[in-house]
């Protein structure tokens, strides 16, 4: 066996170097493990044992890791915007001074409950789609054509809602006109969304 410390001979089955003392396990070649890549386009990489590489894996990962850098600008504004609207849907949207009493936009039209569900998948189809570099499912039709056509259904429905006055002689209150502005800023960011592949094809 040769030291590769040394490059002395040594009796084979020795497991120190007779010259300079260095193990020789160290020396031995490993079945798992090749020093050279067997085809060109095999990724290789360093061993922990010198002059040794291993095979490296090319598959891509499979870990969810949320990273907001891989939505675009405005894919960010049509998530925050949407988390606004969904906490402004249980604010208060109807109320009476003279009364004292206000009611909430899902307790004044139970419809907007429908809006309450199209936001809460719009966050976490944007959260899913921020962690995976792939989407692990399939989509029916583009990502923007999908983010925009749910946007404009939450903004028909908070809009009907937000002209409804469910008993007369209530005045609209600040849920009530936080959830139209969130609900429009969600479009408008959709359209971005929609609009700039567009662009970026011609």
């Amino acid at each position: 066996m040769i030291c590769h410390q040394c490059q002395a001979s040594n009796e084979h089955g020795s497991t120190c170097c007779g010259k300079c003392g260095t193990s020789l396990d160290l020396c031995a070649p490993s079945p798992s493990a090749s020093q050279y890549p067997r085809t060109p386009d095999e990724q290789y990489l360093p061993d922990n044992r010198a002059g040794r590489y291993i095979p490296g894996s090319n598959t891509p990962s499979s870990q969810f890791r949320p990273d907001l850098r891989r939505l675009s600008r405005a894919e960010q504004t049509a998530g925050g915007a949407t988390l606004i609207l969904l906490i402004s849907l249980f604010l208060s949207w109807f109320g009476s001074s003279a009364a004292g009493e206000s009611v909430n936009g899902t307790g004044a039209h139970g419809y907007l409950v429908i809006v309450v569900l199209l936001a809460v998948l719009t966050a976490v189809y944007l959260l899913h789609r921020s962690g995976w570099e792939e989407l692990p499912f399939r989509l029916p039709a583009r990502h923007e054509t999908v983010l925009l056509a749910v946007a404009c259904l939450q903004f028909l429905l908070v809009a009907i809602a937000f002209f409804d006055l469910p008993v007369s002689g209530l005045s609209r209150e600040f849920g009530a006109y936080l959830s139209l502005i969130a609900s429009a800023a969600v479009v408008a960011a959709a359209v971005t969304t929609a609009i700039r592949p567009r662009q970026v094809s011609r």
